[in-house]
């Protein structure tokens, strides 16, 4: 029985054209080596399973063949290639520096470097994980780094580079290495898949790969264990149960109840998905990435970024074209939202789940029940009538002094009944079911019958269906017009604003000692259309919040909203200064005597 070898040893490659995602890489270090333009150190820096330690040694095993082909790929025939496959090579060595980090191993590490090598050209030290090295180490190996012999090389390797010294960074080439995307992992898993005689879906592939996050050693690995759980057939549902992964149709039926407002399905399929076992931080992040994929399917210049299956893509287009911009910004802002308050809620179900009554409300707003006008039938007035009629204009409140007992009450309102009249048979819309609604009783002079009532009969759903004009007018008792609606704009009083500023002051006197001190009426400038200019003694008082917290509250103290305020800094001439021969000079200028002491004692500056 032949022993298992993991797919992420058995399919590393052995050539530059074999590397995966890092064809700049690549192909700078080809152009290097047929150039004869190598560096000393080189630093290789980039996440984990990206290939760095796999390109230093497929570096280290070109530079020293005997016998490169036209396409600079080792030969695997020399003395030096064959050494190396068979991993007894003098010439390359490597250093785990997460367990030989103290100063010692490095020291070993120079006392290797005077010999030079027996086979091949150049003697190549790989150091993996070279961030691991402590203070003294790295320091010991300054020296050895900056002047090495012609003969040796260094291949430095690290996923986190901020942590090495800059004195070591400013001694090698650098070479970022970067995430390998789901569509060339994809490719891979299927060239993989091939040569071990596994049938797998893309589908299944694409979940491989995104659960790999960019490196390809853990899409090696995973692939072998669903190739464990399943066998020689990988279908997509089997690598969604083996490695615990929403399945995105549950996102697609959610998103459809969205649309539709139905929240009670919604809140069903949260529940199922708890039951099987996911977190509700790891399903409403799911949803926004589902939201995020179909706003990028919105646009055909963006259909790009989708990293999924072909199969999956359509679907997520074809749900795309339901959605509208609105709904998608506004369900992301939702999801956001829960995602960072979600660690401190006390009550993470019931957040989640009232994200998604939100969700299914975003098309359908809840409605606001309008109230219901019942009809009239009581031919006694009321005290105070109401006018559902938005057309209609509104009376005002009848004076103390005239009451309805009076005869002055009757002689004022006759008149104002044969107005309102005429202006509700002018703006009432006529349509075919009319409802009545309580009208503004009118009386007429007091006689010995009781007084009638008109009931007038209007549209509620014409008065909706109307745009609100932007003056609308109403009367009061003395038949005088006023705009209801209409702006008006206050003018601001030099003595207002100056009072209102000494209260502003005090307020702040203590907190904010430099800006109060700089509110002097001389400072503040008050222009026409309620335009403030303040002078401002320095830039550090120009303060953004500064600024905001006194226009609020000029707005507030003074009831006026139009007001604007505008900062200026002075500008303060700074005085020359005058240097010890600048003071000779004017004293010797005044007294010329001074300038023939200064000589004969042979004095100078």
């Amino acid at each position: 029985m032949e022993n298992f070898v993991v797919s992420a040893r058995k399919y590393r490659p052995i050539t530059f054209d074999a590397v995966v995602g890092q064809s700049s890489i690549t192909n700078t270090l080809k152009n290097a080596i047929k150039n004869n333009h190598l560096a000393q150190a080189f630093l290789f820096t980039g996440p984990r399973g990206v290939g760095k330690t796999t390109c230093a040694r497929i570096f280290a095993k070109t530079i020293n063949c005997e016998q490169l082909n036209d396409n600079l790929e080792p030969c695997d025939k020399c003395e030096s290639c064959t050494s190396f496959n068979q991993n007894n090579s003098f010439n390359i060595h490597e250093l785990d520096a997460a367990s030989n980090n103290s100063v010692d191993d490095i020291r070993r590490l120079v006392e290797q470097v005077r010999i030079p090598p027996q086979v091949g050209k150049y003697k190549v030290y790989i150091i993996d994980e070279v961030h691991m090295l402590s203070q003294a180490a790295f320091n010991a190996f300054l020296k050895t780094l900056e002047e090495p012999p012609a003969y040796a090389k260094f291949i430095l390797a690290t996923t986190e580079k901020h942590k090495i010294i800059p004195t070591i960074l400013s001694r090698c080439q650098i070479y970022d290495f970067n995430r390998i995307t789901v569509k060339d992992t994809v490719t891979y898993l299927e060239y993989v898949s091939k040569n071990e005689n596994v049938e797998a879906e893309q589908e299944a592939l694409h979940v491989i790969a995104q659960k790999a996050d960019g490196a390809m050693r853990d899409a090696l690995s995973i692939f072998d264990q669903i190739v464990s759980f399943s066998g020689n057939k990988i279908s997509y549902k089997s690598t969604l149960d083996n490695l615990n992964v929403l399945d995105t149709e549950y996102y697609f039926q959610l998103v459809d109840f969205f649309l539709a407002g139905n929240i009670s399905n919604s809140l069903m399929i949260f529940d199922e998905i708890t039951g099987k076992g996911f977190d509700g931080h790891h399903f409403i992040n799911g949803l926004a990435s589902h939201l995020r994929n179909l706003l990028v399917g919105k646009d055909t210049q963006t259909i790009e970024l989708l990293e999924t299956s072909e199969g999956i893509k359509k679907h997520y287009l074809e749900q795309a074209r339901n959605c509208e911009l609105r709904f998608l910004i506004n369900a992301l802002d939702i999801c956001t939202q829960v995602d960072l308050n979600y660690k401190s809620s006390s009550n993470k179900r019931l957040l989640v789940e009232l994200s998604l009554m939100k969700l299914c409300k975003l098309t359908n707003p809840f409605p606001v029940e309008a109230p219901i006008a019942a009809s009239t039938t009581q031919t006694k007035p009321k005290e105070n009538p109401k006018i559902v009629a938005s057309s209609t204009p509104k009376a005002k409140p009848i004076s103390d002094t005239a009451t309805k007992s009076t005869p002055e009450y009757a002689a004022k309102t006759e008149p104002i009944a044969e107005e309102v009249k005429s202006q509700v048979e002018e703006k009432t819309p006529t349509i075919e079911t009319k409802i009545e609604t309580e009208q503004e009783i009118i009386k007429e002079k007091p006689t010995d019958k009781k007084p009638k009532t008109k009931r007038k009969t209007v549209s509620i759903l014409g008065s909706l269906n109307t745009e609100p004009t932007k003056k609308e007018v109403k009367l009061d008792l003395e038949g005088e017009m006023t705009k209801e609606y209409a702006e008006v704009k206050k003018k601001l009083s030099r003595d207002d604003l100056d009072k209102c500023i000494e209260n502003y002051v005090e307020k702040i006197k203590l907190d904010k000692r430099a800006f109060a001190a700089n509110l002097k009426s001389e400072n503040i400038i008050l222009e026409d259309n309620n335009k403030i200019t303040l002078n401002l003694n320095s830039e550090a008082l120009n303060d953004r919040n500064l600024r905001y917290d006194l226009l609020q509250f000029l707005k507030e103290e003074l009831d006026n909203r139009e007001i604007t305020l505008i900062t200026k800094v002075k500008e303060i001439k700074k005085k020359a200064v005058e240097t010890p021969l600048d003071q000779y000079k004017k004293m010797a200028k005044e007294n010329p005597k001074l300038e023939e002491f200064r000589q004969q004692l042979d004095l100078d500056f």
